[in-house]
């Protein structure tokens, strides 16, 4: 199950990845990012289309799902960032304190049902009570890391061409830069003069003296 959920609700991992922004070492408690905006409501759902949510939640396990993800999320975080470790039981709990079933359900009843027809619910749920549906549940979390594994093997012969473009354009920004100090420091001095030579401010004019 610990497997599947990444898969099932990758987005709340963001609740985990802003404590390990603030965390830059373990005396200091992490700082939670501010979280974003939700979406514009949708139409209400029919009872036809919030029962059809309803059964695949049951067909994913999705209650199931919710109800481990905190101690899972931040097992996940710690092992990246051990500096977390001091402060696990505090996110755990509250994550189990506002990331509740009783919560989410209603958020994601009207996401799963903005997000699919009703037939295709229908579909979707037929097939995850399949023993190939089952076995898909289990098994593509793994799938995609592996697939990103391959990927990532693929092109690791290749990072010097992306080295050496990364340095480039590294140049061609600090050149950028220091020519537009270099101007901003000429407009400060005076105006340019033609052929790129810096004509010096005017002196205002000599007073006459009085008879």
């Amino acid at each position: 199950m610990k497997r599947r959920l990444a898969s099932i609700a990758p987005a709340f991992l963001a609740l985990a990845l802003a404590f390990s922004a603030g965390a830059q070492t373990p005396a200091s408690p992490p700082k939670p990012a501010p979280l974003p905006k939700a979406s514009p409501t949708a139409a209400a759902l029919s009872p036809s289309q919030t029962a059809a949510v309803n059964d695949l939640f049951g067909a994913l396990k999705l209650k199931e799902e919710v109800q481990a993800m905190p101690d899972a999320m931040i097992n996940s975080e710690i092992a990246r960032n051990p500096s977390l470790a001091p402060f696990r039981d505090l996110m755990v709990n509250w994550l189990k304190k506002y990331m509740t079933w009783q919560a989410m359900e209603p958020e994601l009843t009207k996401l799963y049902g903005a997000s699919f027809t009703e037939a295709e619910l229908k579909s979707m749920s037929a097939f995850y009570r399949t023993p190939a549906g089952q076995k898909a549940l289990e098994k593509l979390p793994e799938m995609m890391q592996r697939t990103a594994m391959i990927g990532a093997q693929v092109s690791q012969p290749h990072s010097e061409e992306l080295k050496k473009q990364m340095t480039a354009r590294g140049e061609e920004l600090q050149k950028k830069q220091q020519a537009e100090a270099k101007k901003e420091a000429g407009a400060a001095a005076g105006t340019p003069a033609p052929g790129g030579k810096t004509r010096p401010p005017s002196r205002p004019p000599k007073a006459t003296p009085q008879p």
